[in-house]
């Protein structure tokens, strides 16, 4: 059948209703809500609409207005032809619809009849009313031809299948496998480092405990851990000093390295305090003005590395120190009394002035950069600036030595059986460190004085009428021989220097013995001297010690 040519449909009102698609809105009735909305969509936006496009826009809607009015107009003519051509496909349509189904019903008869020899229940539901009349369920049936080889395919695919299925289930173990293989791989080589963290951890541990350090649980002031902590300083001995020597040992999480971190005693905070040592210098008076002519050194030797592990150096070195300020701080507890002996104390400096000799200990900064400064480059420049360097050396030696004799003072004190005698020491013995020195200087200078002044006091007789002897004994209870034999005992011992001055009157032969002591007190300072003053008749007595009449006898401090 040919196609016809611009066919033109169009519904009839009054046999199909209106024509009008009820899901298409007049523009005129949509709200403003929704209509700008729609004119947004469409336009996109307006920020580049101008007069001229307007102008435009709106002469193309006259001129398309004018076609439609036209196009009305002509299918105004057609639509009767229009309507008959209509009627006339749509006849044909529905023969062939019906045609169809008819064909689509047999189809359906056929495969209900053909499958009703094996599932009957189900295809009587689909089968026709009049098929299953004429013809009952399972009269039509049918043979499966070739059916060895329809079984081996299946058995071919299912096999085929199922090693699809194991190569995908062997294909996901090995994967699980492989996961599992890096997991334990992982966790293996983390234990391995672990192990390696925790055995330089203990290692370092047992090298310190090997050292003879004492060691004790502490808790880590920067994260609150657990720790193990050591204590460097001189606790045991009575050290009264506020810094107790306690570190904490802290591991690196990374190496299981040991680092030595000193603590604040009660608190248990870091300490960041510099390290600082102790000096002596020494000044001599010339022509009113007092000039450096001694300063000991540092003693580099002390801070070499003798272990092979930085924690044990690292303990050493922060013993020295704590030594160090140990000292400095006795020092200027003794310097505290002795204001009234030309004793000074200024900031960390103690200044002692004795005749024309001035002493000063003070602590020093320690910069290990600095070696002109440790070594006294600067001032060991001639012989006469340097003269009193070994003096100075041998001061600070001193110092440190009766530190030390304090220290094994306390530990034979806390030995002794506890009696109220011992605790009364314990509480009330104070280190002589500082006054031992300056009492045997002053010492040494006294005894000078007073051999001056003998002399002078004894040339001034008339030797027509008057012969003298002067005998000196200088440390008299200190010398070889004395009792006293521990030579720390000797330092704390109060020196004791006499003179002894025979005087004889040449007509009468009589004899003055005149004994001197020069001595100090229980501060060492101080100075004491003990006059007496014996008449003998003849030498004889003198010598025997009898017969002796007591002419003076003084005793002045």
């Amino acid at each position: 059948m040919p196609e016809p040519e611009n066919v033109t449909l169009r519904f009839d009102q009054d046999v199909y209703g209106t024509a009008e698609d009820p899901f298409m809105q007049d523009e005129e009735k949509i709200p403003i809500s929704e209509l700008i909305p729609r004119i947004l969509l469409e336009r996109q936006s307006f920020l580049n609409v101008t007069e001229e496009q307007l102008e435009e826009e709106i002469a193309n809607k006259g001129s398309n207005d004018e076609e439609a009015e036209d196009h009305e107009a002509a299918e105004a003519e057609d639509t009767e032809t229009a309507t008959q051509l209509f009627q006339k496909q749509k006849f044909e349509l529905l023969g062939h619809i019906n045609f169809a189904m008819n064909e689509t019903s047999l189809s359906l008869d056929f495969i209900s009849l053909l499958m009703s020899a094996v599932k009957p229940s189900i295809t009587k539901s689909t089968i026709s009313p009049h098929l299953s009349k004429v013809a009952p369920l399972g009269s039509l049936n049918s043979d499966r031809l070739n059916q060895d080889a329809d079984a081996q395919e299946q058995k071919n695919a299912k096999e085929a299948k199922r090693s699809k299925a194991e190569n995908i289930g062997l294909g996901w173990k090995y994967q699980s496998l492989n996961h599992i293989k890096t997991l334990f791989q992982s966790a293996g080589e983390l234990l391995r480092q672990q192990v390696n963290i925790e055995h330089n951890y203990w290692n370092m541990i047992n090298q310190v405990l090997a050292h003879d350090e004492v060691l004790f649980r502490v808790r880590d002031p920067l994260t609150g851990n657990r720790a193990i902590g050591v204590k460097y300083g001189y606790g045991d001995s009575g050290l009264s000093y506020f810094d107790q020597g306690l570190a904490v040992l802290r591991k690196d999480e990374l190496t299981g390295e040991l680092t030595f971190s000193p603590i604040m005693t009660g608190n248990h905070k870091l300490s960041l305090k510099s390290n600082k040592y102790t000096r002596v210098r020494i000044l001599s008076k010339f022509d009113d003005d007092f000039v450096l002519t001694g300063q000991s050194v540092f003693e580099k030797s002390v801070l070499e590395e003798k272990s092979q592990y930085r924690v044990i150096n690292d303990i050493e070195k922060a013993r020295y120190f704590l030594f160090e300020d140990d000292l400095l701080y006795h020092l200027i507890r003794e310097a505290k009394y002795l204001i009234n002996y030309n004793v000074s104390i200024i900031s960390n400096k103690v200044i002692i002035e004795i005749h024309d000799l001035v002493i000063e200990i003070e602590s020093v900064i320690f910069d290990e950069n600095n070696e002109e400064e440790l070594e006294n480059a600067y001032q060991n420049i001639n012989k006469e600036s340097s003269k009193n360097n070994e003096k100075a050396q041998a001061i600070l030696t001193f110092l440190k030595l009766m530190l030390c004799c304090y220290y094994k003072y306390n530990l034979e004190l806390k030995q002794k059986i506890p009696t109220s005698f011992t605790k009364w020491k314990q509480n009330n013995s104070h280190p002589l460190i500082l006054r031992p020195l300056i009492g045997h200087i002053r010492h040494e200078i006294n005894v000078r004085n007073m051999h001056t002044i003998i002399n002078k006091i004894y040339k001034k007789l008339n030797l027509e009428e008057f012969s003298y002897e002067i005998i000196e004994d200088k440390y008299l209870n200190l010398r070889k021989g004395s009792p006293v034999k521990n030579p720390f005992q000797k330092a704390v011992e109060k020196p004791l220097s006499k003179f002894k001055v025979i005087l004889q009157k040449l007509k009468t032969k009589e004899h003055l013995l005149v004994e001197l002591d020069v001595t100090a007190g229980d501060i060492f300072v101080n100075l004491i001297m003990n006059l007496t003053v014996s008449k003998y008749a003849n030498i004889e007595d003198l010598q025997q010690n009898q017969l002796g009449t007591n002419v003076l006898q003084s005793k002045r401090a």
